[in-house]
């Protein structure tokens, strides 16, 4: 049996020409559609996973800066003799502060003027201003960063085994208030529950 020749035979008498054409242009329009819908998810996917990209190293660093004060803290201080194991938390001021190039401009004008009876009258207008150095990455424009501050500490607890001793808090205050040059109000140093 010839399937081609009577496929053909039965769609054409069935669906006509004319039937058959705008079957075809439907076809098209669909995969059309399907096309179009899938390069806006694309590119939306794209765009949030960018911006989640450039939001999230900055948060990370700081809280990764912040994690490495407090065990390298805990590590020094369980080294000191009588300390033994220790637990620690730094409290520290607002996140990372970035100092951007400024490009500064200062201007002074001197004018002497003389009138026709002999005075004279001196002018100085100063003018001063400054912008944000920009620098250009691709599609980006970012502030140019000369200097990054870590946050500070601000206060110190320190909850450690041999703290029942006097001399021994008293070396473990010392090594805090050294280490971060806060005062000795800032640090607080209590014995571990047994």
């Amino acid at each position: 049996m010839n399937y081609k020749g009577w496929f053909n035979k039965n769609l054409n008498t069935k669906i006509g020409k004319k039937g058959l054409s705008n079957l075809l242009i439907l076809f098209l329009i669909g995969i059309l559609i399907l096309i179009t819908i899938n390069f806006f998810s694309t590119s939306k996917i794209q765009n949030n996973s960018d911006q989640n990209q450039t939001q999230s190293p900055d948060l990370k660093s700081v809280d990764d800066y912040e994690s490495s004060v407090q065990t390298k803290l805990k590590n020094t201080l369980e080294q000191i003799e009588g300390v033994g194991k220790v637990e620690v938390m730094v409290s520290f001021e607002c996140g990372e502060e970035q100092v951007p190039a400024l490009n500064i401009t200062d201007s002074t004008n001197n004018t002497e003027e003389k009138d026709t009876e002999g005075g004279t009258r001196n002018t100085t207008q100063n003018n001063n201003g400054s912008t944000v150095v920009i620098t250009n990455d691709g599609s980006k424009s970012e502030p140019l960063i000369v200097k990054t501050y870590k946050p500070k500490v601000t206060g110190v607890c320190v909850v450690a085994e041999g703290a029942d001793n006097k001399l021994t808090e008293l070396r473990i205050s010392k090594a805090v208030i050294n280490l971060f040059n806060i005062t000795d109000d800032k640090v607080n140093v209590y014995p571990m529950k047994k």
